[in-house]
């Protein structure tokens, strides 16, 4: 079963189970500890037996592309636990997050920022890889993403030259 709720509505429980799986699996990483991060607007919870299985957040905000405004869903912290992993159940959730970001939230585009070994994953979910700076705030000033960054749209593949995520990254 798929679940799609306001991040604000989830149980306290829910979150700090979710916050549990969020540090073990990128808790260590320094870019990580380094940044600011968004809070999400959204998550998405797949169960199999009332247990979680995989999940993402999606902040719901408006970005820069070469100067232009468009409203996007940013993906985050998509995780499966270990004991959950192999089994397709984050691909089959994240099928969903077209028709949440263009459907359900009327986005103009998905972007997710992400580790190389994750590329490859998110390109046979229909997401592509964009080589351009990506600009994003922090309470120390504007900082460049230095990862890499996806995006998700609806026709034709964009080829930006630049994005500001104008706000923190998520």
């Amino acid at each position: 079963m798929i679940e799609v709720k306001k991040y604000s509505e989830l149980l306290e429980q829910t979150k700090v189970k979710l916050n549990s799986f969020i540090n073990e699996e990128f808790g260590h990483i320094p870019i990580v500890q380094e940044t600011e991060w968004a809070n999400p607007d959204w998550t998405i919870i797949y169960y199999e037996n009332d247990k979680i299985a995989t999940f993402y957040n999606v902040v719901e905000t408006e970005i820069r592309i070469d100067n232009k405004k468009y409203k996007v869903g940013g993906i985050n912290n998509v995780i499966t636990p270990k004991e959950f992993r192999g089994k397709g159940y984050a691909s089959k959730s994240l099928k969903k997050a077209d028709q949440i970001i263009f459907g359900d939230l009327n986005c103009d585009i998905g972007l997710l920022l992400c580790a190389d070994d994750l590329v490859l994953f998110y390109e046979r979910l229909d997401w592509y890889k964009v080589d351009c700076p990506v600009y994003f705030e922090q309470s120390t000033g504007v900082k460049l993403w230095t990862a890499n960054t996806m995006l998700l749209t609806m026709n034709e593949k964009m080829n930006p030259q630049k994005i500001e995520l104008k706000g923190l990254p998520w």
